[in-house]
């Protein structure tokens, strides 16, 4: 469902509530107003009827007391009596006989004058009862008029002479009077007005015929009507009728004027002025929904141009350069941000395109880097190899020469010793000559072996500096490629950072290169600094070798002059001792030179031996840093394959 339509159902529902809400209350109100405003013109009905009755009967009034003190009809003169009251009736209004009886009821004037009913006794009557027994004015019940034979009304007003009564005046009033007033009165269009005596007798009444049938109102009624005079009475009336009813007592009488008006006219009226507000309610609420209607298809509009360009955005398609919204509204600046926002992507889009470019290009010379330093790697692990097979075999070569220098040194020192005999003991000189001249035999041969093993070990040493000096050559190598590494690492982890969250993983892996890079350049510049200490040595040790070599060549050509001494030692007895003393010297020398050349040979197996763990060392730092270029390869082809990947991803957006 479009946000339209929910819009468009929340304003339908906003407005049904709202007219309900309002159409509700403006019909409580309405009815209470119009039942307010009938009840308002009923009473002021009742209270024009009232009065005009009131008028009437205060008129009746007034004339009745002028006619109780008039000299004429105070005076039993019938004829005088019947003059004054055909005079009196030609000058009244509203009355249907004028009639004169003495204190005995019985007629003695009558206007219009009707000889037939002169001398009727009318003393049965109540009216005429009342008045004699009150000697007060008197309104009778409704009446069949004996003359006329009509109903009629009699006010009674008593003749007094001397506060004695002597007869009444009756005044007939015609109830065509009371319904002629009762014409004057309109209650909407079926509406009916009565007047009603005390005991609920019906004196006058829009329908004439309910007169005549003498129906009467019933007493819960009339008790109902003078308990709540004013106010409107909802019942059934003498028709039999659902009615509002009001009723107002008249004045100077027990009579009530009624004004009756059907329930169902009053429906009729109220229900046709609901529908007119109704119908002005639905025209306003139609009119107020077509402009909200209107203005919010105005509103709503770019919202759905902003729908279908996100769902464009959403599927690739940033080629976005307008959408023509220039107001200055919320959806207005929306539509807006929204276009700089398609901007900023595209923008964004081609340079993580740039950035993957140049991602992929940085991974694959990372890789051929690091292929090319595992190669150099592997290259140095086989050099060195081939160093520590050579230390070993320095070291075993050094430990023979080491055993030979302890023979010669022991040697040399056992000849002094047979010098020295020798030279004390003289009997035995041709035989120490003779052992001698063997021993000397021996010493040539050790001499020669000694610097057969020199020599030896001196080539191997030299050979040793040589190798040293290749090795740091190779470490050399390897230092500039963990540089280089360490540089492109950096650049990697730059780029990486350039690209934001797509290439924080080859940040990641651009770190670990660049830490094994340095881990690298580290070892390298411990094994150079380890080949540095070892050519140092090996140059000292050429150098005792050379001395060795040069001493061990002296002492061989000491025995061989000793040889030729003991070879002449039969014919020259006579020089034994000088011989002996030149020999001692010699031998000491010897010793000397046997000694030097065992310090020297121990230091030579030292050195090997230093060597030896330290070209392992170096090879198990050249195996790490071949395994580190390994992973730094599996690492750059992975970047290799993410930017790949990433640029895929950028591909699938138009820009």
């Amino acid at each position: 469902m479009s946000i339209k339509t929910k819009t468009l159902l929340l304003l339908v529902a906003a407005l049904l509530v709202s007219g309900i809400i309002v159409g509700s209350t403006g019909i409580y109100m309405l009815y209470k107003q119009t039942l307010s405003s009938t009840e308002l013109a009923m009473n002021n009905q009742t209270e024009q009827l009232a009065s005009q009755v009131e008028d009437l009967f205060e008129a009746f009034a007034k004339s009745g007391k002028s006619y109780g003190v008039d000299s004429d009809l105070q005076s039993n003169n019938p004829a005088q009596i019947q003059s004054k009251i055909n005079t009196y009736y030609g000058v009244s209004w509203g009355i249907d006989r004028l009639n004169v009886l003495d204190t005995k009821g019985i007629r003695i004037a009558i206007s219009p004058y009707d000889a037939k009913v002169i001398g009727d006794n009318l003393s049965d009557r109540k009216f005429f009862k009342d008045t004699i027994s009150t000697q007060k004015s008197q309104l009778s019940d409704i009446i069949i008029n004996r003359v006329t034979g009509v109903p009629s009304i009699i006010l009674t007003q008593p003749i007094t002479v001397n506060n004695q009564l002597t007869g009444m005046v009756l005044q007939a009033v015609n109830l065509d009077t009371l319904q002629n007033f009762l014409a004057e009165v309109k209650v909407a269009f079926s509406g009916v007005v009565a007047i009603a005596a005390d005991d609920g007798t019906l004196i006058a009444h829009t329908n004439k015929e309910i007169i005549k049938e003498q129906k009467k109102i019933p007493e819960n009624l009339m008790k109902r009507f003078k308990e709540q005079p004013g106010h409107l009475i909802n019942d059934t009336d003498i028709a039999n009728i659902d009615s509002m009813m009001l009723a107002i007592p008249i004045k100077n009488t027990n009579w009530l004027a009624i004004v009756t008006l059907p329930t169902a006219e009053f429906r009729i009226g109220f229900y046709s002025t609901v529908a007119w507000m109704i119908a002005s309610l639905c025209l306003g609420l139609l009119i107020v929904g077509l402009i909200a209607w209107r203005y919010l298809f105005k509103t709503l509009h770019p919202i759905e141009t902003l729908v279908v360009e996100a769902t464009k955005i959403s599927e690739g398609d940033l080629t976005l350069t307008s959408l023509g919204f220039e107001t200055n509204d919320e959806i207005g600046r929306l539509a807006q941000s929204f276009e700089k926002m398609t901007i900023n992507l595209r923008s964004l889009m081609r340079k993580i395109a740039e950035a993957t470019e140049q991602v992929a290009s940085s991974a694959e010379e990372l890789n051929a880097n690091a292929e090319q330093s595992a190669q150099a790697a592997t290259q140095v692990s086989a050099s060195i190899y081939q160093t520590s097979q050579g230390t070993e075999k320095q070291t075993a070569t050094s430990t023979t020469t080491l055993a030979l220098a302890e023979q010669i040194t022991a040697s040399a020192q056992k000849s002094a010793n047979d010098v020295k005999q020798a030279s004390d003991i003289t009997d035995k000189a041709a035989q120490a000559a003779s052992e001698g001249s063997h021993d000397v035999r021996e010493a040539i041969t050790q001499m020669d072996q000694i610097q057969r093993t020199v020599n030896a070990s001196s080539n191997v040493v030299t050979e040793l500096g040589y190798r040293s000096k290749e090795i740091g050559m190779i470490m050399e190598t390897i230092s500039n490629i963990a540089k280089q590494t360490n540089l492109l690492a950096l650049n990697a982890a730059i780029e990486a950072a350039r690209a934001g969250e797509q290439g924080r993983g080859f940040a990641v892996v651009a770190e670990e290169v660049r830490k094994l890079a340095e881990q690298s350049q580290a070892a390298t510049e411990e094994i150079a600094e380890l080949i540095h200490d070892i050519q140092e040595k090996t140059e000292h040790a050429v150098q005792s070798m050379t001395t060795g070599t040069s001493e061990a060549q002296k002492g061989m050509d000491a025995v061989n002059k000793a040889g030729k001494a003991f070879k002449e030692i039969e014919q020259q007895v006579q020089d034994i001792a000088a011989i002996s003393k030149e020999t001692t010297t010699e031998l000491e020398r010897l010793v000397t030179n046997s000694t030097q050349v065992l310090s020297a040979a121990q230091e030579v197996n030292s050195i090997s031996r230093d060597i030896a763990g330290q070209t392992q060392n170096i090879s198990a730092a050249t195996e790490e840093q071949s395994a580190a270029m390994q992973e730094i390869s599996s690492s750059s082809q992975g970047l290799a394959h993410l930017a790949g990947d990433l640029q895929q991803s950028v591909h699938q957006f138009k820009i």
